[in-house]
């Protein structure tokens, strides 16, 4: 195999513009002949336009749920990214119909300008004028009227037990109604689309669903309470339909929601119960495929692509634009979604020859370039090294050198401001150049790869990483989807499937933390120890280690290696407690304690100064004042 020769890669400056030319512009010669060689900016459809299909889904779901060693926020969300997959591959909606993808106003600064007396008035102020009255009326009238955010809500789903008209076997069948699409509000087209369980549970979009209905106890009906009770249902009477119902307090809330853990019980249904941001899923989309091998990420728009294409010939055209909500008149499949690699095996069939249809499949989709070899960050160290210091971010610190005066406290100086200023914007560009390192070496990567196998001597054995999960469900979760037997019978299928969807609700209540590479490690450096200590009856004690985390040793959510870890310096700990813990419990009103023998105590504390004093007193650990 021929060396990993550092690259050189020119121009990482980070201030290239990359915008795209207007579709519908007389201007068009104009951006494309003098704009784009003069600024340098990007080209439209530099990159094509991608086409997902069964086996990018495919990837990509494997490695969320057996490879991925990402850390989330809590493992629900685990499960939440292959039910926003499948969604999008089997509707070929847009993501802001199922997360977030509303503009915060907030954010706009031109709008806080104009209406500042609406967002910094207390509860008493009025708006100056009539017209002003009326206008803020306006403004907060959609919200007000639609009571939900646009995103997908347990109300647009439809669970229910029918009857198979022919076979005459009882099972579920979900209807979900999409209603909030791109131009909805000028001219409505809801859709409503079926599901049936999928015979490869990796693809069952039901079974997620039920699995977080299920956690998030949203049935109506009180024997719900289990996947296996969903189910095992069946029609009873004459009835060939029986639609299971929502609770009533979850209609309007969100399917796939954020996770913040800052958010108290008490808090308000709008802020505890928000959808998932827009932005968190496509970079976790990007990532994901980054991580999995694909040479270029995967948008959301390519699984959009690929539903259209996919019923492209097995639908009629008025179907596949109901589908898309396509205007027939204006051939909008024809014009932007068609996929630009022909899938028609047009040299074999002038030839009279039998066409390899299965071949061109493979070729005309995402995912043929994949490498398992690459992930999203793979720049070697010596690479690192060649690298030389940015001229921009140098004159940066310099300054902000200059500032400090050789002073590392720069509170209460008059310079304070300017310095941390300065110490934001080196940040954001040295991230900038990191980022930019990353994506040409891949590229760089990808272009020489295959040069580099021919090269090399012999063939390269390729070994396929294991899958050392930590958490126990996700290990018998990954097990159950990624070795599935392809010859299991009805009953067998649906005790499979039960069980997998049990395991999700388990670990919906599950998370992970970024010190799980050390346990690992700590564990396999004791794994020549043929005789291992038993934790003994009292697994918490009411006294703690120093180095143990008080907050961590009660969060159920973790592992128990997890929850008892030690961490090998006592300020190590504090740092962790400081920067997870304290700044959160500091904000609200009532702190509870959760260690595992105070719990039921019913401890209230009114600051975190007695919090810390109870932490110490009883569990002996003194935490920074």
């Amino acid at each position: 195999m021929a060396p990993l020769t550092p690259p050189i890669i020119p121009g990482l400056s980070t201030d290239i513009v990359r915008v795209n030319s207007p579709r519908h512009s007389t201007s068009g010669t104009w951006h494309d002949t003098v704009l784009i060689p003069k600024y340098n900016l990007q080209a439209t459809n530099t990159f094509g336009k991608d086409v997902a299909n069964v086996d990018t889904l495919l990837v990509l779901l494997t490695f969320n749920i057996q490879y991925d060693t990402s850390i989330f926020p809590w493992e629900g969300h685990r499960i939440q990214l292959p039910g926003c997959y499948l969604s999008l591959a089997f509707t070929g909606g847009r993501p802001a119909e199922f997360v977030d993808g509303e503009k915060r106003s907030d954010d706009d600064e031109c709008l806080k300008e104009l209406f500042s007396y609406i967002s910094t008035g207390s509860d008493g102020d009025k708006a100056p004028d009539e017209n002003s009255t009326v206008l803020e009326e306006m403004i907060s009238q959609e919200h007000k009227d639609r009571g939900r955010p646009k995103a997908l809500c347990y109300e647009d789903i439809q669970l229910m037990v029918v009857r198979h008209p022919e076979t005459g076997d009882e099972g579920l069948a979900m209807a979900i109604r999409l209603a909030h699409h791109k131009g909805v509000d000028n001219k409505p087209k809801p859709t409503i689309f079926f599901f049936t369980p999928a015979r490869r549970l990796i693809f069952c979009f039901i079974t997620i669903i039920v699995s977080l209905a299920v956690h998030d106890g949203a049935f109506a009906a009180l024997k719900f309470t289990s996947v296996r009770g969903v189910f095992e249902t069946r029609n009873k009477g004459p009835v060939k339909c029986t639609p299971l119902r929502w609770k009533e307090e979850w209609l309007k809330r969100p399917v796939f929601r954020r996770y913040d853990e800052s958010i108290a019980e008490e808090e308000s249904e709008e802020r505890k119960y928000q959808p998932l941001p827009y932005h968190k899923l496509r970079y976790d989309m990007e990532r994901q495929s980054l991580d999995a091998g694909e040479e270029n990420s995967i948008e959301p728009k390519a699984w959009r692509r690929g539903a259209a294409n996919a019923a492209d010939g097995n639908a009629s055209d008025a179907v596949r634009d109901q589908m898309m909500r396509h205007d027939p008149k204006w051939a909008t499949f024809n014009n932007a979604y068609i996929n630009e690699k022909v899938g028609f095996h047009l040299q074999n069939a002038f030839l009279e020859e039998p066409t390899e249809d299965s071949l061109l499949a493979m070729l005309t989709h995402i995912g043929l370039t994949r490498d398992p070899r690459a992930s999203k960050d793979m720049v070697p160290d010596d690479v690192w090294e060649l690298m030389l210091p940015d001229p921009q971010i140098e004159a940066l610190k310099a300054e902000r050198a200059q500032l400090k005066g050789g002073r590392h406290r720069i509170k209460g100086s008059k310079n304070e401001g300017k310095i941390r200023e300065l110490t934001k914007w080196i940040a954001t560009k040295e991230q900038q150049r990191k980022t930019t390192i990353r994506r040409e070496y891949r590229k760089h990567y990808f272009y020489n790869r295959p040069t580099w196998d021919m090269d090399a001597d012999g063939q390269e054995e390729y070994v396929k990483p294991a899958a050392d999960l930590q958490i126990t469900e996700r290990a018998q979760l990954a097990e159950i989807l990624y070795n599935q037997p392809d010859n299991l019978g009805l009953a067998e299928l649906l005790e499979l499937r039960i069980r997998a969807g049990e395991l999700v609700v388990i670990l919906c209540g599950k998370r992970e933390t970024a010190r799980r590479g050390r346990i690992r490690r700590r564990a396999q450096a004791q794994a020549d120890v043929t005789v291992k200590e038993s934790p003994g009856p009292d697994l918490f004690p009411y006294k703690i280690n120093k180095r143990q985390c008080p907050r961590c040793i009660g969060d159920e959510m973790l592992t128990y290696e997890e929850r008892t870890f030690k961490y090998y310096r006592l300020a190590v700990m504090h740092d962790h407690f400081d920067r997870n813990h304290a700044q959160y419990l500091d904000s609200v009103e009532q702190i509870s304690y959760n260690h595992p023998k105070c719990k039921d105590e019913a401890l209230g504390f009114k600051h975190l100064s007695h919090y810390k004093n109870h932490i110490q007193k009883v569990h002996g650990v003194k935490l920074r004042a």
